[in-house]
């Protein structure tokens, strides 16, 4: 466990440096084929790897040895726009203080897992998504849960894939259990190209495979944190409207906002989460539903791109600029640095 721990810790000072594993081994002078296995807790490391890994990453040996059980709770899934790049900028905004905890765009819940809050309201229109979060609150489903992820890595290929993937065209698909939509959701992300959650207009899967002879479908210490956190805490998990999912907000409570982003006028941005998808007019509600948080004495904070649009809409706000990396997007091309706001009302 502390082998994961330390891995971890690794894996989550380097992604928030943007700094590859190769030029870490690089400016460590350690493998990177090393690097991958003590990331992966998979090999002990001596006093020296520990101190030439905090000079590489620039740190005091206390931050990086600053482990615990927790500190292995991440994201079970990779997602476009996911915050896990940006999360020291992130928290450098949030209140001083709060009451109850909402994000009704949760997606991988990057913020979430590092803020581990006692009371959460947390939300996706991703049912899928939302199937495999609310896995964790309940040991049978978990169980059920690992045991699938298992039978999906046993079975894996090319063809086995797409079988996978066709399955929400199948007429009894409604009727698969919580655990089933959730870890073929896992399964299809971690199979999948680049690990991009896209839709059709009919609402069906449609991104082709990664072509990965093996695919690790999930990290067993971080399951088992997970299920910790949601079932020690008090997490209510849905799948509304944003609206919907905020309506119960009350003064003193905070609300982070992390939406299908606006998109640059000369780029193409990723915004196809949903067949609904989520244009200019989706982004005037949100921010009628920002406005009236405001009113009701709500603390919030929303994320987008820095768009004139977006500026405009929420010029009343405190607009802070900053640069962020993406990483996940169907056009090469489309990833790289961006700028992106975090817009406060306080």
């Amino acid at each position: 466990m502390i082998l994961n721990s330390f891995g971890s810790r690794i894996k989550e000072l380097r992604t928030e440096k943007m700094m590859p594993q190769l030029d870490l081994a690089k400016a460590s002078g350690i493998d990177r084929a090393q690097i991958s296995k003590i990331e992966k807790g998979k090999i002990n490391v001596t006093l020296e790897t520990i101190d030439k890994l905090a000079f590489a990453l620039n740190i005091e040996l206390k931050e990086l040895m600053n482990l615990s059980i927790d500190d292995t709770i991440h994201p079970f899934v990779k997602w476009a726009g996911g915050k896990t790049q940006i999360l020291n900028k992130l928290k450098s905004f949030l209140p001083t203080n709060y009451n109850e905890y909402y994000e009704p765009f949760v997606g991988g819940g990057a913020l979430l897992f590092s803020l581990r809050p006692k009371v959460a309201h947390i939300n996706d229109q991703n049912y899928e998504l939302v199937c495999a979060y609310k896995c964790f609150k309940n040991k049978e489903d978990f169980n059920s849960l690992k045991f699938s992820l298992k039978e999906h890595e046993k079975k894996h290929s090319e063809e086995y894939y797409y079988q996978v993937r066709a399955l929400d065209k199948d007429s009894n698909y409604n009727n698969f259990s919580l655990a089933e939509k959730a870890s073929r959701m896992i399964y299809l992300n971690k199979a999948c190209f680049n690990g991009l959650y896209r839709v059709n207009s009919k609402g069906y899967f449609n991104v082709p495979s990664g072509k990965k002879e093996k695919v690790n479908t999930f990290d067993e210490d971080n399951f088992i944190a997970l299920e910790k956190f949601f079932t020690n805490n008090k997490i209510t998990i849905t799948s509304d409207d944003f609206e919907i999912a905020v309506k119960n907000a009350k003064a003193g409570d905070f609300v982070y906002f992390d939406p299908p982003y606006d998109v640059y006028p000369d780029k193409n941005g990723f915004v196809d989460y949903g067949k609904e998808g989520f244009g200019k007019e989706e982004q005037i509600r949100l921010c009628k539903c920002y406005t009236d948080l405001n009113k009701k004495g709500v603390k919030v904070m929303l994320s987008n791109h820095n768009t004139e649009f977006i500026n405009e809409l929420y010029k009343d706000f405190n607009i802070h600029v900053i640069d962020a990396k993406r990483m996940i997007n169907s056009n090469p091309n489309g990833r790289g640095n961006v700028q992106e706001v975090i817009i406060t009302n306080y």
